[in-house]
């Protein structure tokens, strides 16, 4: 079975590659340079994937992509995933997070006119800031919940749902979302709470900063799943066949922030 990651240069789109990778995949991935910049697969498992450099914003460039793959599963990861980066730079996250998604969803249903068997699966990675301010009234996040985005980062995902179930409803196409929470592990890099802290943490105890660790709301709770059970849970969720259906990809335990700081400190 052939699988097509894109944004595959990305801390995710690295161990999914892996995970894809021991379960017998082909896979060919797409990132906006390459080579990747990333360093999480071994250099066999690097050599084994078929790289292919696109940037989302072009359309063509995904139809060419698609067409030389013809994957059964395609896991849509490039774009904006920093809540920090989308919000200095609302119009991009938006142009790409969104109009990126429509031109992959495109790029499907071109080659799909020249190919008329080829029906891939395709997993678009949305996130839990398309939920919004439905989080503050103080119960579980549910599927079923009302998308209130309230940054650019939400509004950009949740408009990233809406046009992969548009392309569902009027084109057919087998799409589910799933909304990430919190995904860390190792060779994740600032501005995201875990390896910020760590570096911080790194610097001091280098004796490369005298600054104390800069820290915001410590008392906020956030979901966090280690990134390689994320990646199972992305794989897995394609072998379901529940078109235009939403997954949260979440522990479904919170964590305080300042208790990560500590067991860093």
């Amino acid at each position: 079975m052939k699988a097509l990651v894109t944004g595959a240069d990305g801390f995710v789109g690295q161990y999914l590659i892996a995970e894809l990778l021991d379960h017998g995949f082909s896979v060919a991935a797409s990132a906006l340079d390459l080579p990747p910049n990333r360093s999480t697969l071994t250099h066999e498992q690097t050599a084994s994937v078929d790289w292919k450099a696109a940037d989302v914003r072009d359309r063509d460039a995904l139809v060419r992509l698609v067409a030389a793959a013809m994957p059964d599963r395609i896991y849509h990861l490039a774009g904006f995933a920093s809540g920090a980066l989308a919000r200095d730079f609302a119009s991009d996250a938006v142009h790409v997070n969104i109009g990126g998604t429509v031109n992959l969803c495109e790029a499907v249903v071109s080659v799909r006119e020249l190919e008329p068997g080829f029906d891939p699966r395709i997993l678009v990675m949305g996130s839990c800031d398309a939920y919004g301010d439905a989080a503050s009234d103080g119960v579980p996040l549910s599927e079923d919940m009302s998308l209130r985005p309230v940054s650019a980062y939400g509004l950009s995902k949740a408009g990233q749902e809406l046009a992969a179930h548009t392309y569902r409803r009027a084109q057919g196409l087998r799409v589910l979302v799933v909304r990430g929470f919190n995904l860390v592990g190792p060779g994740q890099e600032p501005p995201f709470v875990v390896p910020e802290f760590a570096v911080q943490v790194a610097r001091i105890e280098l004796r490369e900063s005298e600054s104390p660790v800069r820290v915001g709301n410590l008392d906020v709770e956030r979901d966090y799943t280690d990134v390689r059970d994320g990646v199972r849970g992305l794989r897995l969720l394609m072998d379901l066949e529940t078109p235009g259906a939403a997954y949260n990809l979440a522990s479904g335990r919170t964590i305080r922030i300042g208790t990560i700081l500590d067991w860093i400190v």
